[in-house]
């Protein structure tokens, strides 16, 4: 086993036999004190977080696959916190679906719209380029600049609206709010699909008018003892 890559919350190992071992880490991300899922730096660690986030993508790899979507999940690993998926060729996109302006939309918006109005399952396109705070761009961009094709741009945009769709009626069942949640998408085998991780770390979820960290996620969907 290789470690070909430590992520602010995650560490990606190759296994002898092609795929990927994904090993999540303790790590928030954050604005000076703040704990943000949206953020970019990693402002410290809080205990349990990298098992809640390892759960919950099983979780909703689990609830997404069970709706007939492909991802590159493939099974629990050997290791606590570790997760098995097919290696695959990152299109290193951030795709973004909204569902109610929020965070850095109003940061651009603000003056056109409130916080927490809705919005019609928006989809927003940023590079992960972490030096430049994960840009924008647009989807001529993506295909001037030969990142992806149109035909991959329409599929992505197809997808996250679905996946968001499944997992905002499954959280609104248990009481929650789905804010927005970003996906990456890669190529596997020939496929464009959901890849890396779908937990806190790339969602905003509401409870009663209060933002739910990583843990409080979990706890809310997985049982009070999820952590047994």
């Amino acid at each position: 086993m290789k470690k070909i890559y430590s992520g602010k919350t995650k560490d990606v190992m190759l296994l002898e036999d092609g795929n990927i071992l994904l090993k999540f880490k303790d790590t928030v991300t954050g604005t000076g004190n703040v704990i943000d899922a949206g953020a970019n730096t990693v402002i410290g660690e809080v205990a349990g977080k990298g098992n809640a986030s390892f759960r919950l993508t099983m979780y909703f790899f689990e609830l997404l696959q069970k709706a007939g979507m492909e991802t590159h999940f493939v099974s629990p690993g050997p290791e606590e916190n570790t997760m098995i998926v097919r290696r695959a060729r990152s299109f290193n996109l951030e795709v973004v679906c909204r569902e109610k302006a929020w965070g850095s939309f109003i940061r651009r918006y603000g003056q056109y719209i409130e916080q927490g109005a809705p919005l019609p399952s928006l989809v927003e396109f940023t590079l992960k380029d972490d030096q430049r705070g994960d840009p924008l761009i647009t989807e001529d961009a993506l295909v001037a600049l030969e990142i992806v094709t149109p035909q991959e741009i329409g599929f992505m945009k197809e997808t996250a609206k679905k996946a968001t769709a499944i997992l905002k009626a499954h959280l609104a069942e248990r009481g929650l709010d789905l804010i927005d949640i970003k996906y990456e998408f890669g190529e596997v085998d020939g496929k464009t699909m959901i890849i890396d991780e779908i937990s806190g770390d790339g969602m905003r979820v509401v409870r009663n008018g209060e933002l739910l960290l990583q843990k409080e996620l979990a706890a809310a969907l997985l049982g009070a003892n999820w952590d047994k």
